[in-house]
């Protein structure tokens, strides 16, 4: 705090003034400082105060700020857990309830009116599981995915429609990686359940094929290779390539000892020789450091294989862009006829017409009105249905073509394993005679028995070889052309074909050849031809938990044992499904409140270094504002004393 000293040399009289006022000045704006600290509490309040510690505040201003909204995204999310939880114990609740009235529906002494009750009990369950569905907190569905503005489950008649998403907000708690702020229907009630999961589509190598696409989307890195003859190796440098066809131009170009190479795309790989098609040592290596030669299957750096190198296993994945006329191992596939899809009992029939890529497939099937959704499995390389409503069962046929089949999305094919009819459960034989017969058109009577049988192909073959329907007349078997089913033909004659079901087992119903509680179905005569259509023997149900629900209320009603106690399995499934969710919102939750005390306990550290760099220690700052004070009352003091002239002054 220096004061300025007296001058005792004689000096101009504005110099002194200038200096005593300076003095003066100096004293005045210091106070200031001094009661702004004690008014802010703070000591730095502005850059110049001090910059180093403001640079210092600013970056701990921006911590605390972080870190508080990292503490409220906290609090945030397990307010959702808290209310995630609660519409998953009210699920459980009713999951339990239908628990206990279907363990005492499974009884043939029931009567109609206690069937009814506790199928009463059954819909109250399934009321509430869809209002668990439809849970809301802060205008967000909790389970039928965010940003939703209607409910995501609404009924249709006695089915229930799902009209949300699996979509699920993410947030930062933790200052790194997003965290899910509750689950999806999809893993809580099995909305939008994927119930048919398609073939791989098998695109084929072509010349456009890029690189990234290869060994099944696991790609290849483009690099140097190394090239002989049997002598001295030539590098080639493929570090710019980005496709298949780029590979294949500049191995082509290459010479060696003025033999041409030749390389051809094959539908699953290369193949590498060279053009004059003479024997030879061929020897391919991978510079050091790459692996482009291993990556495309074509390394021998021994030349002990002789050319051709072939190369196989460089299967390309499909993506949306994927052209139709590459799948099929590059032969293409034709989808003109289009598909049709069964839903309960609408029928859907999906113009395909002018499809040429992956995403025109998925567009077409997801806008046709079927209340189902298709999309690529980017790791079968095949196109998943999913059902989007619940209580019905679908159906994916053909429309007179083959589109469904060589999508691998046709639900019923001959490959359709027997054990898999009736969900799974099977064929009931019949051990005291055939499982089902047919009369042809001419009166002939065909007896089947299935023992040995273990697809549909094995049935049609059955029918087909059977030692008496090798003329003329005989019965031809085959899928039918429209929709799904087995359908027979064979020539008119005075009667139509019929189709007898055996006296024990459901052989026939399974099949589809004869309906439930039926013995006899008959054809009928179109044109030249007697032919009997089959119903879908591979229906698919939609499942999750709202469909199991609405199949059990019916199964109780009708007092079908059977169905109830397969349900009953599906029940419990649903109801375990349903806990884990909540035993991992519970660990999640837990997480969170950690995650929240860190938060806090961030702000308050970062906020006491705050402290320490900009807040005034107000005993020091009194200390100095009483020495300020003393030395300003001492400038006035010098000041009035200089002030006063004498004769001296004029000398």
């Amino acid at each position: 705090m220096p004061i300025l000293p007296v001058a005792l040399s004689r000096v101009s009289e504005p110099l002194k003034s200038t200096r005593l006022l300076s003095q003066l000045n100096a004293d005045q704006l210091a106070i200031q400082r001094q009661y702004d600290q004690l008014s802010t509490g703070q000591r730095v309040s502005r850059f110049s105060d001090d910059p180093a510690a403001a640079g210092r505040a600013i970056i701990l201003q921006r911590g605390i700020s972080r870190a508080e909204q990292l503490s409220r995204n906290a609090g945030v999310t397990e307010s959702f857990y808290t209310a995630t939880d609660s519409a998953l114990a009210r699920l459980g609740d009713a999951l339990i309830d239908s628990r206990g009235a279907t363990v005492e529906s499974a009884q043939n002494i029931l009567s109609a009116d206690e069937r009814a009750a506790y199928a009463l009990t059954v819909r109250q369950s399934l009321e509430a599981a869809v209002a668990a569905g439809n849970s809301l907190f802060r205008d967000h569905q909790l389970l039928g995915g965010v940003l939703q503005s209607k409910s995501a489950l609404q009924y249709d008649g006695a089915d229930v429609v799902f009209s949300g998403t699996d979509a699920i907000a993410k947030t930062n708690v933790r200052g790194g990686a997003l965290i899910p702020i509750g689950v999806s229907g999809a893993e809580t009630l099995g909305l939008a359940n994927t119930f048919f999961r398609g073939e791989s589509l098998n695109p084929g190598l072509d010349r456009s094929t890029p690189l990234l696409d290869l060994r099944g989307g696991r790609g290849v890195e483009p690099g140097l290779l190394r090239i002989s003859n049997g002598g001295n190796f030539v590098e080639v440098d493929l570090r710019s390539a980005s496709s298949l066809g780029d590979v294949v131009d500049v191995l082509n170009a290459i010479e060696l000892d003025n033999r041409q190479l030749l390389v051809t795309i094959q539908p699953d790989g290369i193949t590498i020789a060279y053009a004059d098609g003479a024997p030879g040592t061929l020897a391919i290596d991978d510079a050091a450091g790459e692996t482009l030669a291993k990556d495309l299957s074509i390394l021998n750096p021994l030349g002990l294989n002789a050319p051709p190198i072939v190369a196989d296993g460089l299967k390309p994945r499909v993506t949306e862009s994927t052209l139709l006329s590459k799948l099929n191992d590059g032969v293409g596939i034709n989808v003109s006829s289009g598909l049709q899809i069964q839903t309960g009992g609408n029928s859907v029939t999906v113009d395909l017409s002018n499809a040429t890529t992956v995403t025109d497939i998925l567009v077409a099937i997801n806008r046709s009105g079927a209340d189902v959704k298709a999309q690529l499995n980017k790791t079968t390389g095949g196109i998943d249905i999913r059902a989007l409503r619940s209580g019905v069962e679908y159906s994916i046929g053909e429309n007179g073509g083959n589109a469904a089949t060589t999508l691998g999305i046709r639900t019923a094919t001959g490959e359709t394993k027997l054990t898999e009819l009736d969900n799974n459960r099977g064929i009931i034989p019949n051990s005291f005679g055939p499982d089902f017969s047919i009369t042809r058109p001419d009166g002939t009577t065909l007896n089947f028995d299935l023992d040995g049988a273990e697809t549909i192909d094995d049935v049609l073959d059955l029918i087909r070889n059977h030692p008496s329907n090798q003329d003329p007349l005989r019965v031809i078997p085959g899928l039918n052309p429209v929709g799904n089913g087995i359908q027979l033909i064979a020539p008119p004659g005075f009667n139509p074909i019929t189709v007898r079901a055996g006296e024990i087992g459901n052989a026939a119903e399974m099949l589809g050849l004869v309906d439930k509680g039926q013995e006899v179905a008959v054809g009928f005569t179109s044109g030249p031809f007697a032919i009997f259509n089959g119903d879908d023997y591979a229906a698919k149900e939609a499942g999750g938990t709202i469909d199991t629900l609405i199949r059990l209320e019916t199964a109780v009603r009708d007092g079908d044992v059977r169905e109830i106690e397969r349900l009953q399995a599906l029940l419990d499934t649903s109801l375990d499904t349903a806990n884990r969710t909540r035993g991992r919102i519970g660990v999640w939750s837990q997480n969170v409140q950690v995650l929240q005390a860190a938060a806090d306990d961030q702000v308050i550290l970062l906020k006491s270094e705050l402290s320490t760099e900009i807040d005034a220690d107000l005993a020091t700052v009194i200390s100095e504002l009483n020495q300020r004070q003393v030395s300003l009352e001492a400038s006035l003091k010098l000041i009035g004393q200089t002030a006063q002239l004498t004769l001296l002054d004029f000398l």
